[in-house]
């Protein structure tokens, strides 16, 4: 009973702080308040005149530099249009958090059916420590919606995982779809999401009428998108945010390793100190497999270029640490091999999570590599998405804990980098 109310007490004292940090101001990030300031003037374009505001959207980057679906700016500017203020339009962004927690028990409820109220109330503090969370609720910005509508989308599919009727099945792929379609409208990102559920929808429909009535669902959400980025390609191609020759704006290998360091980084509570030796002992193997990971390893080394880059351009906690002690991307290179060689330990690597891996990479379409974009995405993806062959030999509770723990440093980090310059 002490413990519950400890959970309870730390729960509370954990959503004060967000309170605070609202009146405050707080930002972790250490860029939402001056990315939500600078995009004001899009919400109040998109409210003095529509037609001219769309038309006009991110063609003159000389004077606005953008690259955002303008989806969000397009909503919010009806409330600034009945004549809500900005700061009651900021309270309003913060409500967002309601839906956001409600699916996210619904989808502990679904995924981990024996989870008690404690751990659930540990992975919702989690949650509140998550700088994303805690600086895009305060200051309104399209990847907070674009999370909550991924989380809603996730909920469906899980439902349809674990349904055993399979009149609905098809109900819940569509609801599926319907709404990661509305998260990639906030955020255009997530729609590489689609080609898994489609493929998990494949396997599951085969070639039954349900899978055209998805491919159809799809193409016709997707339109809309399509016919944007197609008459205002500034999204991908000819955003001069940062100009850099191709070979280095779109090299996979940067993203590949920096996205392995920052995906080890989630998966750091799901490692148990006490097994971890006895796994690498009795699975390490001098195999063909051993030797294709050392190859793959080998060749996003050579083709590896982000350190010739702005420090503004992303990268993670590895990297930014890395530069920070070593001038160089030394240890950003020992958790990329090392991270690739834990997954292996830990048999992580099946066809369902090293598509979702692929998936991850090119979901950061952009040159910049910023770790909000997979922060939580990476913790829904590790608590609901990825395929773990001992998922069962889990102690969920203690790994609640260890994301708790790990978000606390994770935060004070936040905190901290604005008293580091290098």
């Amino acid at each position: 009973m002490i413990q519950n109310k400890t959970i309870y007490i730390l729960s509370f004292i954990t959503f004060f702080t967000l309170i605070i940090g609202y009146y405050l101001g707080e930002d972790t990030l250490g860029s939402g308040r001056e990315d939500y300031e600078y995009h004001i003037r899009y919400l109040e374009q998109f409210s003095e005149n529509f037609i001219l505001a769309y038309n006009e959207f991110g063609l003159d980057q000389k004077v606005l530099i953008v690259r955002n679906s303008p989806f969000f700016y397009m909503i919010f500017s009806i409330f600034l249009k009945i004549g809500i203020s900005l700061e009651q339009l900021r309270l309003i962004n913060f409500l967002i958090i309601i839906p956001f927690f409600i699916f996210f028990f619904k989808c502990l409820d679904i995924k981990y059916a024996k989870i008690n109220l404690d751990t659930k109330l540990i992975f919702a503090s989690v949650l509140l420590l998550s700088p994303t969370v805690r600086t895009l609720v305060i200051w309104p910005y399209p990847l907070m919606w674009a999370l909550c509508f991924f989380l809603i989308s996730l909920f469906f599919f899980l439902i349809f995982e674990n349904t055993k009727d399979l009149n609905k099945k098809a109900k819940f792929a569509y609801l599926n779809i319907f709404f990661l379609a509305i998260s990639a409208y906030f955020t255009p990102n997530f729609s590489i999401f689609a080609l898994y559920f489609f493929y998990k929808f494949l396997v599951f429909f085969k070639f039954k009428k349900e899978i055209f009535i998805i491919i159809f669902i799809n193409i016709a959400l997707a339109i809309p998108a399509i016919y944007f980025i197609v008459s205002k390609d500034f999204y991908l191609f000819k955003s001069n945010i940062h100009a850099f020759d191709n070979s280095t704006k779109y090299n996979l290998s940067n993203k590949i390793i920096i996205i392995s360091s920052i995906s080890f980084l989630f998966f750091l509570p799901y490692i148990s100190i006490n097994n971890f030796f006895y796994k690498i002992k009795n699975n390490l193997k001098i195999d063909q497999n051993f030797f294709i990971l050392l190859f793959f390893i080998v060749i996003n080394l050579y083709f590896y270029n982000f350190d010739t880059v702005p420090r503004n351009a992303g990268g993670g906690i590895f990297y930014h640490f890395s530069i920070l002690l070593f001038g160089n991307s030394l240890i950003l290179f020992l958790i990329f091999i090392f991270s690739l060689y834990i997954f292996k330990y830990s048999s992580l690597y099946n066809i369902d999570n090293i598509f979702i891996f692929f998936i991850l990479i090119f979901y950061n379409p952009q040159f910049t590599i910023y770790y909000k974009y997979f922060d939580p995405l990476l913790f829904f993806i590790f608590l609901f998405m990825t395929d773990f062959k001992e998922e069962k030999s889990f102690n969920i509770k203690k790994i609640s804990k260890k994301y708790y723990l790990l978000y606390v440093i994770f935060l004070s980090l936040n905190f901290g980098k604005h008293f580091i310059n290098y």
